[in-house]
């Protein structure tokens, strides 16, 4: 079960890892204070170099200056995904698209975290998975192509859900 966990944090690494990317998915969205820039900044870099306390500490200290902006939950989410704490991943990411619907890398990685933690095929967090994976494609048709090749999400792939929505869904 270690294993799994530690190859899901890696697939979470690579297909959805630390980026610097805007403020928000959301153009509307204001900047935010220079306090918070500053520690997402150094939660990226630390983040980066492998200090995963840090990191968080740092995503952490940005979010309690802007508690409003996505992108340090998102990356606490990366960060606690790559440790194998997907407990914490996932409830980062589930913050990171109450803040901004329309942040279809966070709904991936939502997806990815509730595939890894299934106990089975038939519980709440395959319907989890299966939603959120939807919502991503939704937002963003490229990630059919990740998702047809994805690890995580090789105990969905015989479900007519997930055939369904990867199979049939057109990239853009």
């Amino acid at each position: 079960m270690k294993t799994l966990l530690l190859f899901c944090a890696f697939c979470i690494s690579i297909g959805c890892g630390l980026n610097t990317i805007p403020y928000s998915v959301e153009t509307t969205s204001q900047e935010p204070n220079e306090a918070a820039q500053s520690h997402y900044k150094w939660g990226l870099t630390y983040a980066k170099n492998g200090d995963h306390v840090q990191a968080i500490s740092e995503f952490k200290l940005a979010i309690q200056n802007e508690p409003g902006w996505a992108l340090p939950y998102y990356n606490l989410g990366a960060v606690y995904g790559n440790m194998g704490e997907l407990y914490e991943a996932i409830l980062a990411w589930e913050r990171t698209t109450q803040l901004d619907p329309n942040f279809a890398k966070a709904y991936y990685n939502l997806a990815i975290g509730y595939s890894s933690r299934a106990e089975d095929k038939y519980g709440k967090d395959i319907e989890k998975a299966i939603f959120s994976l939807h919502e991503a494609i939704r937002l963003d048709k490229t990630t059919v192509a990740s998702a047809k090749i994805e690890p995580a999400f090789d105990r969905l792939r015989n479900l007519p859900e997930f055939r369904k929505l990867v199979l049939t869904t057109k990239e853009k």
